[in-house]
């Protein structure tokens, strides 16, 4: 038995990272072209159908990245294991059009496990941000007609990091995330002159490539009420990052040929693996939940990122500071109802509010979204498909912007094994 769940989980792996050869475009939003592009936030689908509620809450069947500390709450004979995938349906609204898109990718990889007693450790490869647009402006000029400027973007940060907690005291738990982020990010920005033969188009070319390593720092408190009600207290703490980047720049102009082809006439300007720094400013953040064991949850959290802090190569990008709110919970009518299936599912409900880091045109991009999801417990196991959606709007059609209308799920899925039972044989 012991066996099957090895070759299952090693198979179910490689399928899983194969998948991500061909999932390179996991957004596509125009205002991923700011800053280090989207952030993402957990994309657990345990966490995210609850509003992304994530840093007083904890659980032996699910693993909690967002605040570290939880990990103590892993049994001492478990071993975890999550995966999902994600999707999105996303309208993009302007003052002139309304453009429909959607993409599909992998979500996450989460391991967790116990070490020892008062030691557990988690390992995971999730998205860190995500770049992805492409944006054409039309002006009209007296001389040279119709110029258009065309900024486009793709790639993002990955983070592959280790969890470790730790119980110093009976209800207090500390733990810390070191991640590794790496990626890459391309964006072009062209002028091109469609109504002039004799006008030379122009473009920009610049390759990031980054990667460095990361901490955060987190704790949470545990306090029994009365009989199985809990209330979690939680927080975390990530410093300041100056992320090791370098970057390659090509500007050139360029003719169009038949079919669009672009033939490249003059190279403006060229620099090689120019070596800079990324920082990525600090983030704070704290939340409670309470609980009634195998019943219900419900929690809030705030966090807060000094976004005006962000540099990239010694340039600004005019972000502002961000925050957000974020609120839900979890209810399961009957976890023990063997005979009811609908009483033992977990029925999860959310709602997030985010002041974003981008302020543009006069205006605040703000978003806000609700979510809901279900834990699908399969019969005879701990194991349990977990199924998430949210709806939310980021954005305004006032001063020219795009509002986007967007519609995510995650599917994902939780193995609970006890793998670290001693066999006795008489």
């Amino acid at each position: 038995m012991q066996l099957y769940r090895f070759r299952f989980l090693i198979i179910l792996c490689s399928l899983l990272l194969s998948f991500t050869t061909f999932s390179q475009i996991r957004i596509t939003s125009p205002y991923s072209r700011f800053g280090i592009g989207d952030l993402a936030d957990n994309n657990n689908a345990w966490n995210s159908s609850m509003g992304q509620l994530g840093i007083g809450l904890r659980s032996p069947y699910h693993i909690n990245y967002t605040n570290p500390a939880s990990y103590t709450a892993f049994d001492s004979l478990s071993f975890v294991f999550e995966g999902g995938f994600n999707g999105e349906f996303v309208t993009l609204t302007s003052d002139f059009q309304t453009v429909s898109r959607n993409y599909a990718s992998l979500g996450y990889l989460l391991f967790g496990m116990p070490v020892n007693r008062w030691w557990k450790t988690s390992l995971g490869l999730v998205p860190y941000s995500d770049v992805g647009y492409n944006v054409a402006n039309y002006e009209e000029y007296p001389n040279s007609g119709t110029v258009v400027r065309v900024y486009t973007g793709t790639g993002g940060i990955n983070r592959l990091f280790w969890g470790n907690a730790f119980n110093p005291f009976k209800k207090l738990s500390v733990g810390i995330n070191i991640s590794y982020l790496f990626g890459s990010m391309e964006r072009q920005a062209a002028v091109l002159f469609p109504d002039s033969i004799y006008a030379m188009n122009f473009k920009e070319n610049y390759y990031v490539t980054m990667n460095d390593l990361s901490f955060q720092f987190g704790a949470q408190y545990r306090a029994k009420i009365k009989n199985d009600l809990f209330l979690n207290l939680g927080a975390i703490f990530t410093p300041s990052l100056s992320m090791a980047a370098k970057t390659d720049i090509l500007a050139q102009t360029f003719l169009l040929g038949t079919s669009e082809v672009e033939v490249p006439v003059d190279t403006l300007a060229t620099a090689e693996a120019y070596k800079g720094r990324i920082i990525i400013p600090m983030m704070i953040g704290g939340g409670f939940s309470f609980e009634k064991t195998d019943k219900w949850t419900i929690g809030i959290d705030y966090k807060w990122q000094n976004w005006e802090k962000f540099r990239a190569f010694d340039m600004s990008d005019s972000l502002v500071n961000s925050w957000q709110i974020n609120f839900g919970g979890e209810i399961i009518p009957g976890a023990d109802n063997y005979s009811n299936y609908l009483a033992r599912i977990r029925y999860r409900l959310g709602f997030t509010y985010n002041k974003t880091y981008l302020h543009l045109r006069g205006q605040d991009l703000n978003e806000y979204a609700i979510t809901f999801g279900f834990g699908l417990p399969l019969r005879g196991m701990k194991t349990m498909l977990n199924l998430g959606a949210q709806y939310g709007v980021r954005g305004t059609t006032s001063s020219k912007l795009i509002k986007e209308s967007y519609f995510k799920i995650v599917i994902g899925f939780s193995i609970y094994e006890r793998w670290f039972i001693k066999r006795k044989y008489y």
